[in-house]
């Protein structure tokens, strides 16, 4: 009985520190230390800081075989001939994980959309599409949608997301989306050179994924323009299609008008081709018969420089 004694008290001596490894583990962080998933008595605090394996992803899952994780303690100092070591012969660690659904990051995707749109209820968003779901590492979860551009059209919409305030991932979610907008449309035959009325036009909306910027969407810049091409009726009309009638035409008589400070001469002309307001154009003095180029000021007068 006292030799048993003896052998126990020696044993326990030997082993005056326990270190006890479940088989399996859960944790939410990325580099594993032996604190983390070791129970340990009379340990020297240094041992706890042992770093025994890195888990990169979220999500996944390690295994460390026993001898793997003796190596790593010499490595650390542990004095393993002193230390009681409990350790199963493979020690599984998963690292837990946030997971955001493809449906999660398109809501995302949804949402920053309709913050940037200056357009309101006349969007469409037609398409969402993420490619993947995410995951993350558990935490204070925030996002940063950088959308630098109006959200028309085919895009992607970026998003950043952080966990605990750093920068954890970077994804995008593909968009579609489409404008109801008026557009001014003909509504009957206009021919070639004949002044646009309020009756030959009239203004649709439609679902546009674009606006071009050569497209009419209010009837009263259209108005009082000149047809420069035979249109067909319930077309749409685009600004490089009409052009604002000249002011004065070629073959009209007009007023030349040169003056400065202290004097002002006039003369009959005629315009030798048509001319807008400010339009430079050839004209013809009656009286000298000379051809001069002065700027259309209005429906009946040129003026001409000294």
């Amino acid at each position: 009985m006292r030799y048993l004694i003896l052998v126990l008290t020696i044993f326990s001596f030997c082993f005056a520190a326990e270190i006890k490894i479940p088989e399996y583990v859960v944790t939410s962080k990325e580099k594993i230390y032996l604190g983390d998933i070791a129970s340990c008595k009379g340990c020297n605090p240094s041992w706890k800081r042992v770093l025994l394996a890195h888990i990169l992803y979220p999500g996944t899952c390690i295994e460390l075989p026993e001898g793997y994780i003796r190596a790593r303690l010499r490595l650390g100092g542990v004095p393993l001939e002193k230390v009681k070591l409990v350790v199963p012969k493979k020690v599984k660690i998963k690292r837990t994980a946030i997971r955001l659904t493809k449906k999660d990051l398109e809501d995302i995707a949804r949402h920053c959309i309709q913050r940037n749109n200056p357009w309101g209820k006349r969007l469409r968003i037609l398409n969402l599409k993420a490619i993947n779901d995410l995951l993350l590492p558990k935490g204070r979860l925030s996002y940063l949608c950088d959308l630098t551009r109006l959200p028309l059209g085919s895009f992607s919409v970026p998003i950043i997301f952080k966990v605990n305030g750093k920068i954890e991932a970077r994804t995008w979610v593909m968009a579609k989306t489409a404008l109801i907008t008026p557009v001014v449309i003909s509504s009957c035959p206009i021919r070639r050179g004949e002044i646009i009325t309020g009756d030959k036009i009239k203004v649709i909306r439609k679902m546009m994924t674009d606006i071009p910027a050569e497209i009419f969407t209010n009837p009263k810049e259209i108005i009082g323009k000149r047809a420069r091409i035979n249109i067909r009726a319930n077309r749409v009309i685009y600004r490089t299609m009409v052009e604002i009638p000249p002011l004065i035409k070629r073959g009209q008589r007009v007023k030349i008008v040169a003056e400065s400070d202290t004097l002002r001469i006039t003369a009959p002309g005629m315009a030798k081709e048509d001319g807008r307001l400010g339009d430079m154009i050839r004209v013809q003095n009656l009286i000298s018969k000379k051809i001069v180029v002065g700027k259309v000021v209005d429906s009946e007068t040129v003026k001409v420089e000294f």
